[in-house]
């Protein structure tokens, strides 16, 4: 297969912390995928792959041009022209149009007559309506990420580098992602935690604590490999278990013989010299020391084994989210009459959620999802009508505003449930693969997944479980693995939910059993 970037050997080292260690990988054509753990370094390889940041040591060698696509891109121009208009050449041609255009303007737009009705096909393709000379501030930020999105496959023979880019998309946009990415002709290297969008590859990366492994296949093939391994380590696990216990029954075997051999040297102390019954005492405590000697380094292997086995099964095995299920109350949780939201969509919505509810609210980027969930939580006032909650209500928002950046995740634990102590904060965080120092960084120095973690710690396991949860997009920043993890948690919650999400799969898995439509 035709190697599209070499990468040998790089490193990179940031405040001191090792970042990447001596990657090595051939990009092939096509379409590949990066997934790994929040926090392991997928932006970073990006930013050097593009060239963003130089490595410590190795090397980067390209063998056709590539574009590289933030995940908090920011857009050219004022316009939305001005961002699919890398040449400026909009303006020449509406000089043109009025007839104030030079030779210096039909010079430039020569041969290029074709790119104005290109521009315009591209943003209806993208589900973008709007004239080329539309401000961007007055775009949503899943527009601006389809306009963003857009610029980058109008590069056809760029090879793309793209950070997450089916975050804040609806399902309609991820669609039009999914396609646009099959269509691109130079190929792409994804970085994303979607699901259904790393099923478009034709092979994994997955970059881990031993390196950058590759997978042949998109994401289903990926998990199977991984269940299989998952099961494998699992084996060995128990494999380990049962040497040590029969280690142990063989230790007992040996001791029980020697003694037997001790106490029948004893009852035959009266036909034997004083000597010979010595020197045979000497050599069965000799014999006993053997065995016990033996059996203790026996141990002490199989006990190191099974701690290697334990060690290599927790860094492949799902991490664990428990959700607190005491105090919850049976009846209505929400009641919503004619209520019309301050903004968004104008007719009103009633509405009513009782316990054990799991509702989805659906829409197009902008139609009013997160403006709801706002009202519902209290942040924000509907502009007629009336919002009843019933019970203890949380929200979790995009921003995760209940938490303070500046405060270590255990501060923000301890401050929002101060009826819980340090150790239970400590025990929960490290279930969630947060311990040691990252529980005690300011929240604003991790990744975005690992502060949702945090967020959904605060949400979940207070001493009582809230009536009602207003989750706004909460698998936007969670690696697989988490995401896995958060559905189950969700699936075995009992209270009510309200549920803004584009992954079908995520919503299938959390057993979403009514809808909302914006």
């Amino acid at each position: 297969m035709t190697s599209i970037c070499t990468i040998s050997q790089i490193s990179l080292t940031l405040d001191d912390k090792p970042i990447l260690d001596n990657l090595s990988a051939n990009l092939p054509a096509g379409i590949s995928g990066l997934v790994a753990p929040n926090g392991r370094g997928k932006s970073v390889l990006l930013k050097l792959l593009a060239g963003h940041w130089p490595p410590d040591s190795g090397g980067i060698d390209w063998h056709r041009p590539h574009y590289r696509l933030d995940q908090l891109a920011r857009l050219r121009g004022p316009r939305v022209v001005d961002c699919l208009d890398a040449d400026g050449l909009f303006d020449r041609f509406r000089r043109i149009e009025q007839g104030r255009g030079d030779e210096a303007d039909l010079a430039a737009v020569a041969d290029h007559w074709h790119l104005p009705a290109l521009w315009q096909q591209q943003l209806d393709t993208a589900g973008l309506d709007c004239p080329l000379e539309s401000p961007v501030s007055t775009l949503s930020g899943g527009q601006r990420t389809r306009l963003a999105l857009t610029a980058a496959f109008m590069q056809r023979d760029c090879y793309l580098l793209l950070d997450e880019p089916s975050n804040h998309l609806d399902r309609q946009g991820r669609a039009w992602l999914r396609e646009q990415l099959q269509q691109h002709p130079a190929g792409a290297l994804v970085a994303s935690h979607d699901r259904e969008l790393l099923e478009c590859a034709h092979n994994l990366f997955e970059l881990g604590e031993k390196g950058l492994r590759q997978y042949g296949g998109n994401y289903s093939f990926y998990r199977r490999v991984r269940d299989a391994e998952i099961a494998g380590a699992e084996q060995r696990v128990e494999n380990a278990r049962q040497e040590i216990q029969q280690s142990e029954r063989q230790r007992q075997k040996a001791l029980q013989r020697a003694a037997q051999r001790q106490r029948h040297g004893r009852s035959q102390r009266g036909s034997q010299s004083k000597l010979l019954l010595d020197a045979r005492k000497d050599r069965a405590g000799q014999s006993l020391g053997r065995v016990k000697q033996q059996f203790a380094q026996r141990s002490d292997q199989l006990q190191q084994k099974l701690g290697e086995e334990k060690s290599a099964l927790t860094q492949q095995r799902m991490q664990q989210l428990s959700v607190t299920r005491s105090g919850l109350r049976g009846g209505p949780r929400l009641h919503l009459e004619n209520l019309r939201l301050p903004y968004g969509r104008q007719q009103p919505i009633s509405l009513t959620l009782h316990s054990g509810a799991r509702w989805q609210l659906t829409g197009a980027n902008g139609s009013g999802k997160s403006t709801l969930l706002k009202v519902i939580s209290g942040a924000l006032q509907p502009a007629a009508g009336h919002c009843h909650r019933h019970g203890s209500c949380l929200y979790l928002n995009q921003e995760f505003s209940l938490l303070d950046g500046d405060s270590s995740a255990l501060d923000n634990l301890r401050r929002l449930h101060p009826d819980r102590d340090s150790t239970y904060w400590r025990t929960a965080l490290g279930s969630l693969n947060l311990r040691g120092d990252l529980a005690l960084r300011p929240l604003n120095t991790l990744s975005g997944g690992e502060r949702l973690k945090v967020a959904l710690l605060a949400t979940t396991r207070g001493s009582r479980a809230p009536d009602l949860l207003l989750l706004d997009e909460p698998d936007n920043h969670l690696d697989l693995d988490s995401r896995r993890l958060l559905e189950t948690a969700l699936r075995d919650y009992p209270g009510s939910f309200l549920l803004v999400c584009h992954d079908p799969v995520f919503v299938e898995a959390v057993g979403i059993n009514g809808e909302l439509a914006l």
